[in-house]
């Protein structure tokens, strides 16, 4: 157990009281002259234990009531063996001349609230077991999600977070269920000002958004880099749910696609897709955006855009470079929640252009790539590789064609206990791109999301 950790007294707190915090700690130090400060932090390694790199911000140096000296301070835990007193001794004489008097002393400090860190805090204050340590930062927003046990200590908690994040202005609690399409969440506030329109930064980009109305998840950042770097200059890309812009932005500014089409259901969405792409000097031509339901854009509009382009390219009077990047079309459906719902709007999208695509050589169709994300869920502990099995059945239930047209799996992340998040990429073939749709089925309705569990962690489990 460690010497030095807040007041018992503090556990249960439930209102923030900075000054209960306090507490006087004999703080071991060693007491060299003012002008061997200098010399002592640049060449003696004893950042392992001195106090001021795991106690902030209390400094590894202060000042001794005698003039023209100075204290070392350490930390209690780590110099609690007389053998590893004599070391720190002998390293200090090393560089200093073994002639130096050099002794351990004792000086007591009081400790207060602006010592302790955030994981100190919530350890001394909240019920012997119970841990909190996940929360998410967008911006000058922090967004929680509580477990039933924690939600006594949420007001604490997100005092706490207010006072010793940096640059932390507004705590919000994330509603339990995300319940309508756009998947913008009920927010709770919890501390601070009421000021949800936020700017982060991505990939070297600036996303602004109204943080309560739009949907937007930091965690997801390796994703959009990901799928982003799968196109290139060749590339038409079409994304059906694109939120803010976290795909198509870096898209067109780092692999300047030969078309960029952006569409997404929630009005709030593309109003900060316009604003996105306007705070990142844009030019508006190179991003076509919409505001329709996601079958409607990948019925009409990429159906439409795709034969012109094809039928622009085949006709074209200029001889193909050797080795030129091959065009491909990339569709990007990140709604997990819903967008395996949208794959059937692929099946037979290109029938009512089949006179259209005749004229078009095959090796001058474009392969069609779809990324469709999807949460896979359990009820029970199941192995691993089952949650990319059924991120696989899902796809095939819904294209129902007579192979499997997913090529590949991936992981995106752990979501919560027994939920994963994966992308699926398929491959559509043009048989299934001009065959019979399948019967037009009422829109499956939106299931409500459940929020991410903060605390739980799916249990390993053995094929």
């Amino acid at each position: 157990m460690s010497i030095l950790h807040p007041p018992e007294a503090i556990r249960g707190m439930t209102k923030l009281e900075k000054d209960a915090f306090r507490v006087a700690v004999d703080m071991p130090v060693i007491e060299i002259e003012a002008r061997d400060a200098g010399v002592v932090s640049r060449r003696v390694r004893l950042e392992p234990y001195l106090i001021g790199h795991k106690l902030k911000p209390l400094k590894n140096l202060l000042d001794s009531e005698k003039e023209g000296k100075k204290y070392l301070v350490f930390h209690p835990d780590e110099v609690q063996k007389e053998e590893t007193k004599q070391k720190i001794l002998e390293m200090i004489r090393r560089e200093l001349g073994e002639e130096k008097a050099l002794n351990w002393e004792t000086l007591q400090k009081d400790l207060t609230f602006e010592n302790w860190d955030t994981k100190s805090i919530f350890k001394a204050v909240l019920p012997e077991g119970i841990e909190y340590s996940s929360y998410t930062q967008t911006g000058h927003i922090i967004h929680c999600n509580f477990a039933d046990e924690i939600l006594p200590f949420r007001y604490l908690i997100a005092e706490v977070l207010l006072n010793k994040v940096v640059n932390c202005k507004t705590v919000v609690q994330k509603g339990n269920i995300i319940t309508n399409v756009y998947r913008n969440l009920d927010l709770e506030l919890l501390a601070g000002e009421m000021n949800y329109v936020t700017e982060v930064k991505e990939t070297g980009l600036r996303f602004k958004m109204d943080f309560s109305k739009v949907y937007w998840n930091s965690r997801l950042s390796h994703e959009h880099e990901r799928v982003s770097g799968m196109f290139n200059n060749q590339s038409l890309v079409y994304d059906a749910c694109c939120g803010i812009g976290p795909f198509v932005l870096p898209a067109t500014m780092k692999k300047k696609p030969k078309r960029v089409m952006a569409n997404d259901l929630n009005p709030e969405s593309v109003h900060w897709l316009k604003v996105n792409i306007d705070l990142n000097k844009i030019k508006k031509d190179k991003i076509e955006v919409h505001n329709i339901d996601a079958k409607q854009f990948i019925k009409e509009k990429v159906a439409a855009d795709v034969i012109r382009l094809m039928k622009e390219e085949s006709t074209s009077a200029e001889t193909e470079i050797e080795n030129q990047k091959k065009c491909e079309i990339h569709v990007v459906m990140n709604l997990p929640a819903y967008a395996v719902n949208f794959l059937p709007a692929f099946r037979g999208v290109l029938r009512q252009h089949s006179s259209e695509l005749e004229s078009i050589p095959e090796e001058k169709r474009w392969k069609w790539n779809v990324y469709c994300y999807l949460f896979a869920k359990s009820h029970v502990d199941v192995p691993d590789i089952w949650y990319e099995e059924e991120s696989r059945r899902m796809c095939d239930e819904k294209t129902k064609w007579e192979k499997s047209l997913v090529v590949k799996c991936h992981k995106v992340r752990t979501v919560s206990s027994r939920k994963e998040m994966f992308c699926a990429q398929l491959e559509l073939p043009y048989d299934f791109l001009l065959a019979e749709p399948l019967p037009e089925e009422p829109d499956a309705p939106f299931e409500p999301e459940e929020a991410e569990e903060p605390c739980s962690k799916r249990k390993k489990t053995e094929n």
